[in-house]
């Protein structure tokens, strides 16, 4: 058993010690000076993220699709987590330190006493209103596309109650920010691992090189992790992680255990298998979810 799966995540008492912004259950609860951050129009932005519209219609309506795709999970939604909440973390402004801090709103659920973040798409950019991302949510099993994705942009349980967007860790992340392509995913196991290992990705998944379109562009590896199973702020070859292939519409998900690039692996049945995991997770049982009863060697 890996220590750092006991105690990973935020704890109740540290979201609400960080909130110093508030906590609410009711957007119209929120002062307007957070509200008006939430808007469309703050910062010249014509159109914000959909915090009221999740709030509003709130837990049930969020985790609604996971009911017939995600059983275990919707089930440990329902047993382990309360409702929908809305945290205001504040931070100093160091651009205009003497100024007002800035405001960061997080929605999320606490889950066995640790934070569970969800984020909001735009108004009208849902994968159920007809987003798919530019085509990788296509590349993602529809049992997990269409449940954790059909409503939300993407599920993590953060290292901190404010954590920037690119950083994804332990449940189901979207393609628009948090999906890792492979060499960033390389980076993440330690030095030296991008140099060794890329070209073996590369050689196995040629299809997934996209060349860079313009001057400035960069060439992109679109084998993709949706989902590590490593805590926040934890690298090196620990965990799970599995990937899809985002220029395909295959929806075959591949799996790497504790980083060994050497033994890249097919999830059978990956609709089940991280359904149990997420509610592994969820409920925050002991120890690693072992998914070696799903796990398969992949056909040369």
């Amino acid at each position: 058993m890996v220590d750092f799966y006991e105690n990973f995540g935020v704890s109740t008492d540290q979201y609400l010690a960080r909130m110093d912004g508030g906590i609410y259950g009711c957007y119209e609860d929120v002062p307007g000076t957070y509200r008006s951050v939430m808007e469309p129009g703050y910062n010249g932005m014509k159109s914000n993220y959909d915090y009221e519209g999740l709030l509003s219609r709130g837990k049930s309506w969020v985790i609604g699709p996971l009911e017939i795709l995600q059983p275990y999970s919707f089930s440990a939604f329902n047993e382990a987590a309360g409702e929908l909440l809305l945290g205001i973390v504040l931070i100093k402004d160091l651009m205009n330190p003497g100024g007002p801090p800035m405001v960061r709103p997080i929605l999320f659920f606490d889950a066995s006493g640790r934070m569970v973040q969800v984020q909001a798409n735009f108004p009208g950019s849902t994968y159920e209103e007809g987003d798919d991302s530019f085509g990788s949510l296509l590349s993602l099993p529809d049992a997990l596309a269409k449940s954790w994705l059909w409503r939300t942009a993407g599920w993590r349980m953060p290292g901190e109650p404010f954590q920037g967007p690119l950083i994804n860790r332990c449940l189901i992340g979207h393609p628009s920010s948090m999906w890792l392509d492979a060499d960033n995913y390389l980076d993440t196991l330690g030095k030296g691992a991008k140099k060794k290992f890329l070209p073996k990705i590369v050689d196995l998944f040629p299809d997934t090189v996209v060349e860079p379109k313009g001057r400035y562009g960069i060439r992109r590896y679109k084998f993709r992790c949706f989902l590590d199973t490593r805590p926040a702020g934890v690298g090196g070859p620990v965990g799970d992680q599995f990937f899809v292939c985002s220029t395909r519409r295959d929806q075959v998900v591949y799996h790497i255990h504790r980083g060994d690039i050497n033994d890249i692996r097919v999830l059978r049945d990956p609709g089940d298998a991280i359904d149990r995991y997420c509610a592994h997770v969820l409920r925050r049982l002991p120890g690693e979810f072992d998914f070696s009863r799903w796990s398969e060697p992949m056909l040369a």
